[in-house]
C-alpha cells in the first residue's frame, strides 16, 4: 500500500489536518470532538499570534490517499531567546496504530527542523507550553478537560519507537470541590480578606482585556524561572480574552490588588467539553444553540488554567495568597454548582505546588509526557 506525508498549508489549507482526528479516535468512548472552528483558528496566522512570530509547518501521513495521521514542527524564538537553545519542536502529534505511518511523519518533521537549524527536537508542544502540552501516559480513560490533549494508547510507544526519550513529566489533579474547605486553607483564605491592604475581586466581564492583561503579567513573573516558559505576549492575552468572553464565567476568576497593585490572580473556566460532548465539534446548525443552553445551565467541572503570585510578594506578611487563591476558587465554585475541577497541568518536579496540592483533596488523575530526541547528525 502506498504511504506518502504531504506538507499543508496554514490558514484555509489545513482543513485535512483537522478532519484526520476522527480517524484516529474512531472508537475511543473517551474521547469529545473539539470544536472545529477552535481548531481552524488555531491554525490560522491571522486568528493565532504564535504563527505571526515564529516558524511553522504541518504534515500529513496518507495511505492509498486515505488521512491516517499527523504532526507539525515549529521553531519559537522567544524559547530560543530566553534558554539560549537552537529548539525544535513538534506538536499535534496524532496517528493510528502504525509504525511505519509514524515514522514517515517524525522523518518529515525532524528533516524540516534540521534544514531551520534546531538542535533538537522537543514535543508534544502545540505551539507553545502555553498551549496544549505533553502526550497522555496515564489517565486515557477519563475525557479530556477543555485546552488539554487526549491520546491513544499507542501514542507513547510510537514516540518512544522514533528514538524520543521523556525530558519531562507534566501532572494534572482531580479536585472535588462539593466538599468543606479543610481548616488550613479556611484560615488562609478568612486571613487574607481580613487584610486591609488586600482587595479580592472578579474579573470584570466589560473590562475583560485589561484584567487578562493584567493576569498574563502576573503570570509571566510568577512563572518564569519555571522549567521550559515563555512569556505570553500582549497580542496573546488579547486573544486569550476575545476567547474567554464568550463563554467565561467571571465568578470563577480572582484578581487580588494589594495596595492597589495586582499581585496574585487565577483563571478558571467552565469545562467546555462536559458541554460539547455530542455535537461532533461542529456549532451549526444546532451546536451553538445547545452550547450555550448548557452553559448557562452550568457544567459541573472547569479548569483552573492559570494561577500565580508575583515574586516580590511571596513574603512572610503574604505568605498565604497561594494558598487562598486554590481556596478561593474553591468556594466560588462549589457556589455555583461545581463538582470537582482540574488542577493543571504542574511539573513533575515543582515540589513545592505539588506538596500544597497533596495537602488538600486533590490527586493526581492524568499524567502528560514531553519527549526529546537530539538532531545531531
Amino acid at each position: 500500500m502506498n504511504l506518502r506525508v504531504r506538507e499543508l498549508p496554514l490558514g484555509n489549507g489545513a482543513q485535512p489536518f483537522i478532519d484526520v482526528l476522527w480517524r484516529v479516535y474512531d472508537g475511543d468512548p473517551a474521547w469529545i470532538p473539539p470544536l472545529r472552528r477552535v481548531m481552524r483558528d488555531r491554525l490560522d496566522p491571522r486568528r493565532t499570534p504564535f504563527l505571526r512570530y515564529s516558524q511553522a509547518q504541518l504534515f500529513l501521513a496518507e495511505r492509498d490517499g486515505v488521512p491516517i495521521g499527523r504532526i507539525s514542527a515549529h521553531l519559537n524564538p522567544l524559547h530560543d531567546q530566553k534558554w539560549g537553545e537552537q529548539a525544535g519542536f513538534f506538536g499535534f502529534f496524532d496517528c493510528i496504530d502504525d509504525d511505519e505511518a509514524a515514522a514517515a511523519l517524525f522523518a518529515a518533521a525532524e528533516g524540516w527542523l534540521r534544514e531551520r537549524g534546531a538542535r533538537f527536537s522537543r514535543g508534544p508542544i502545540s505551539f507553545s507550553l502555553n498551549d496544549e502540552a505533553g502526550c497522555l501516559v496515564d489517565g486515557f480513560e477519563t475525557p479530556p478537560m477543555i485546552a488539554m490533549p487526549h491520546g491513544r494508547r499507542w501514542f507513547p510507544n510510537l514516540i518512544e519507537n522514533n528514538g524520543y526519550a521523556k525530558i519531562k513529566d507534566l501532572w494534572a489533579y482531580h479536585y472535588p470541590v462539593d466538599s468543606d474547605l479543610e481548616e488550613r486553607r479556611r484560615r488562609a483564605y478568612d486571613r487574607v480578606h481580613a487584610m486591609e491592604r488586600v482587595r479580592v475581586r472578579p474579573f470584570e466581564k466589560r473590562e475583560l482585556r485589561r484584567d487578562v492583561r493584567l493576569a498574563a503579567e502576573i503570570y509571566n513573573d510568577a512563572w518564569r524561572r519555571n522549567w521550559g516558559s515563555i512569556p505570553i505576549t500582549e497580542e496573546e492575552a488579547d486573544r486569550l480574552a476575545e476567547e474567554l468572553v464568550q463563554f467565561a464565567d467571571p465568578s470563577l476568576t480572582a484578581m487580588i490588588e494589594i495596595d492597589g497593585e495586582p499581585a496574585a490572580m487565577v483563571i478558571a473556566i467552565p469545562n467546555l467539553n462536559e458541554c460539547a460532548r455530542d455535537i461532533d465539534g461542529r456549532l451549526f446548525p444546532l451546536g451553538w444553540a445547545k452550547l450555550l443552553w448548557r452553559l448557562r445551565r452550568g457544567p459541573r467541572s472547569g479548569r483552573v488554567m492559570l494561577l500565580g503570585v508575583r515574586e516580590r510578594f511571596r513574603t512572610r506578611e503574604f505568605a498565604h495568597l497561594g494558598v487562598m487563591l486554590t481556596a478561593e476558587i474553591h468556594v466560588r465554585g462549589r457556589a455555583h454548582g461545581y463538582d470537582w475541577a482540574e488542577l493543571g497541568w504542574v511539573l513533575e518536579d515543582n515540589d513545592l505546588l505539588n506538596s500544597a496540592l497533596r495537602r488538600t483533596s486533590a490527586h493526581v488523575y492524568k499524567t502528560y509526557r514531553i519527549y526529546q530526541k537530539s538532531l545531531a547528525e
